[in-house]
């Protein structure tokens, strides 16, 4: 109940703070905006048929490119001070050139197959087997086939031998609008002709099969049977004849095999006395009555037949027809009117481009009577999807052109809003983890709200359609470019010397050991960030689910962000960070056993400890270890380290691992790393760091002030101008004082800049402890919260009490030093 209690206590504290209202604001919506459509890159990237090892690269190398802008940015915002109008601006861009991820063409498309085979039934003579040839070109399929298969005649006509070389002649035959077929009978010495036109419908279908497949990832049949031309194989042109021959089938008594001469069994070994006899039948040599009676549903018994070198030629398959039920299963045999008729069908090669008049006429004479048959392809094949290849490089370099463009973007963003995050946390002598919290509020509701808007609007679709979470994104980071617009940096001052603080303050063996950490960390998020919904996706979850794992990760991470100063406070910065590796390391080995995907939630959990917990220490550690004058630049590097090269070699590492030991090895590669490289950190900070001088620094979670009289750090700086405004700034009673610096009011506040400029020399190498003797009397000096302008919050250096701020001046710290 107490910690309840402390932990109500702390938010609502918090939150009275009305200055901050609008950092929780935009917190909220930066968070929404990353959680909203960065995790679901990788499987969009997969979605556009971007390989495995494409998508470890372009993660790895975006990163990689995108590490230049944030220390930059840092140093241009610690540069300018009140930088505010440059972060709405690249927030704002930001979500503008996330809408070019959807120009991006499709590279590989994984299609389905049709439901139905497309298959020719013919007659070889008079009184021969019934074959079954199935075209290999379009849509290949891999022999599985059940005993029985339902069937369905859906068209009749003739196959025709063509020996095309020219392309263009073959397609434009294809795309005919009409041809002549003309039917010798030999027996009453008459020709009939038949003039056949294709209807607009028919042709219209074959022009926009392409843009049809790329769209909705499923490629089909052209079901205009009665009236469209189509490939049946290498030379083979089937030619639809409605209305001139129908192929019928009848059971007949007696069964005696002409070919072999022996008597048919049926399937409990008693002879068969009937047998199916299928023919192609005149139709106007029929009465009317018999026209009616035609059939169309059948279900048969096929064999594969061995593949000879006409059929390789051809590329084709072909089937026997052992039985074909029609009361019951009975042996088959097929005649046709192939020796008496003689067919030759005439069809014009038009160019409609270029003129109305057929440039060439082909003349068929090689043509046999055929019907046209579907069949479940399941019961025939074993292969239902296929991969369809575009152009991968130019999906490939578009794709990675604009996620290097968006990189730069955000991650200048990034460290801009980190710094004035900081900047006002600092000011305002606030919390860092409790602004934090709105963020994950964010992420929680955003997630899964993007997975349930991308399942809505892939419903009835064969592929999954990410434009909601594309938009949804855009539309927060420009309202999110707007609040920044709120926010109030003036107090922030410009630092002239910003280079030289930051590589003072990177001289810290501290300060180089957390960033190592930081970039490690960033390995292991990076690869988890990359391939975690990859790996849900092949366990069969959802979007909805994937968003949910967000969500849960936020939910256990409020308590631990909103504890997250008094934790820090308690075991330390480093050894947070060491819990933090070894959460990691238990949470990658956990997604590596497990097989139902919504277990993943288990783990997803400990990203309160990963994540808002370890990261939050990482970023309050940076700031203590660094200065007001190098905020924004030191949190610039800690993230393009952590969400920059860290997050990139994760993704590239792990790509090529998963390719080269599988999915489950690599993730537990990587936790045995993560707490291999969390014991090093924790020995060496154990054994080395904190044996050295420790300097109480820029901290920005909540502690208890130092009472007064308690040593104060004393800092020797070798610059001769900072030293003597320190000693103005500390009131050092010397009369020659005031004639050395006739421009110096005693009386009046010290200003911004000499504060911010003593607590920039704070963390100067040459640290030293002063004996409390050799310390002078304070004295009090009225203060507009002059010290709150450059957000000391070192309890050993200033004291505030009740609007008065007491300065600790030490002779010797700069008036002896020089």
């Amino acid at each position: 109940m107490l910690l309840l209690k402390s932990f109500c206590r702390r938010i609502t504290k918090d939150f009275r703070i009305k200055e901050l209202w609008s950092l929780k604001l935009i917190f909220f919506v930066q968070a929404s905006t990353l959680f909203v459509l960065y995790p679901y890159l990788t499987i969009h990237m997969r979605e556009l048929g971007i390989s495995v090892e494409e998508t470890a690269i372009m993660s790895a190398v975006t990163p990689f490119v995108a590490i230049v802008m944030p220390p930059i940015a840092g140093l241009i915002a610690d540069r300018i001070g009140n930088f505010k109008i440059l972060l709405s601006l690249f927030s704002s861009l930001g979500g503008a050139s996330a809408l070019l991820l959807l120009l991006v063409p499709i590279g590989r498309a994984t299609v389905k197959y049709p439901e139905q085979v497309v298959m020719d039934l013919g007659c070889p003579g008079s009184n021969g087997d019934l074959l079954f040839t199935m075209s290999q070109m379009s849509h290949p399929c891999e022999h599985h086939h059940e005993p029985d298969i339902m069937m369905r005649i859906q068209s009749c006509g003739y196959l025709c031998r063509v020996d095309l070389e020219d392309d263009n002649d073959l397609q434009t035959m294809l795309f005919s609008k009409t041809y002549t077929v003309k039917r010798l009978d030999s027996v009453r010495n008459h020709t009939d002709t038949f003039v056949y036109h294709r209807p607009n419908a028919d042709l219209a279908h074959a022009s926009d099969d392409h843009e049809y497949t790329k769209e909705h990832r499923l490629l089909r049949n052209n079901e205009h049977y009665k009236t469209s031309i189509r490939q049946l194989s290498q030379s083979g042109f089937f030619f639809p004849t409605q209305r001139l021959y129908k192929f019928t089938c009848s059971e007949t008594p007696g069964a005696i095999d002409s070919s072999n001469s022996t008597t048919r069994l049926s399937e409990t070994g008693e002879k068969s006395f009937n047998q199916t006899r299928c023919e192609f039948n005149e139709i106007f040599s029929q009465t009317p009555e018999e026209q009616k009676e035609e059939f169309l549903t059948f279900k048969s018994r096929i064999t594969l037949l061995n593949t000879s070198s006409m059929d390789e030629s051809e590329r084709r398959r072909r089937y026997l027809g052992e039985a074909m039920t029609l009361t019951r299963d009975s042996p088959v045999k097929c005649g046709n009117t192939d020796e008496r008729n003689r067919v030759t069908i005439t069809v014009p090669l038009v160019n409609w481009t270029s003129n109305a008049d057929p440039y060439k006429s082909l003349i068929l004479q090689e043509c046999s009577e055929r019907c046209i048959v579907t069949a479940p392809r399941k019961a025939l094949c074993s292969n239902m999807n296929t991969v369809i290849e575009y152009n991968t490089q130019l999906t490939f370099w578009l794709y990675l052109g604009i996620r290097v463009f968006m990189g730069i973007i955000s991650g200048t963003a990034f460290a801009m809003f980190e710094g004035a995050v900081i900047a006002i946390v600092r000011e305002q002598k606030a919390d860092y983890g409790l602004q934090r919290i709105y963020g994950s509020i964010g992420g929680m509701i955003s997630s899964p709200l993007s997975g349930l808007l991308i399942d809505y609007a892939s419903q009835g679709k064969e592929y999954t359609d990410f434009r909601p979470a594309f938009y949804l994104y855009s539309a927060l980071k420009i309202i999110s470019g707007g609040l920044m617009l709120m926010i109030n940096l003036e107090f922030k001052s410009p630092s002239p010397n910003v280079v030289r603080h930051v590589i003072t303050v990177l001289k810290n063996v501290e300060i180089i050991a957390l960033l190592v950490a930081v970039f490690i960390l960033g390995i292991a998020w990076g690869y988890l960030e990359s391939f975690l919904f990859w790996l849900i996706q092949d366990l069969g979850g959802s979007r909805s689910l994937m968003g949910i794992t967000i969500t849960v990760g936020g939910i256990a991470g409020i308590p631990l962000l909103v504890l997250s100063g008094p934790i820090i406070n308690k075991i330390g910065h480093a050894n947070v960070l060491f819990i933090g590796f070894v959460f990691n390391s238990i949470r990658l080995l956990g997604y590596s056993l497990i097989y139902n995907p919504w277990l993943c939630l288990i783990f997803e959990a400990m990203e309160s400890v990963t994540s808002s917990l370890a990261f939050t220490a990482a970023i309050t550690y940076a700031a203590k270890l660094s200065t007001t004058a190098t905020d924004t630049s030191i949190q610039g590097l800690l993230g393009g380290l952590y969400y920059g090269v860290g997050k990139g070699a994760g993704s590239l590492i792990g790509g090529y691992l998963m390719t080269a030991f599988g999915t489950r090895p690599t993730y537990q590669i990587f936790a045995v790393v993560c707490l291999i490289t969390g014991l090093i950190y924790f020995f060496f900070n154990l054994f080395y760091l904190k044996k050295r001088p420790q300097v109480e620094g820029n901290d920005i979670v909540k502690k208890k002030p130092k009472v007064q009289g308690q040593l104060a750090d004393v800092i020797d700086t070798t610059d001769k101008n900072e030293a003597k405004m320190m000693e103005a700034m500390e009131g050092i009673e010397n009369l020659a004082f005031t004639d050395e610096f006739p421009m110096v009011n005693l009386n009046e506040p010290p200003s911004a800049k000499a504060l911010e400029t003593a607590n920039n020399a704070k963390n100067l190498d040459n640290i030293e402890r002063m004996p409390e003797e050799n310390k002078s009397r304070a004295r009090t000096v009225n203060s507009v919260d002059g010290n709150r302008k450059v957000g000391v919050t070192n309890g050993g250096f200033e004291r505030e009490t009740n609007g008065e701020v007491n300065v600790v001046g030490e002779k010797g710290a700069c008036g002896e030093g020089q």
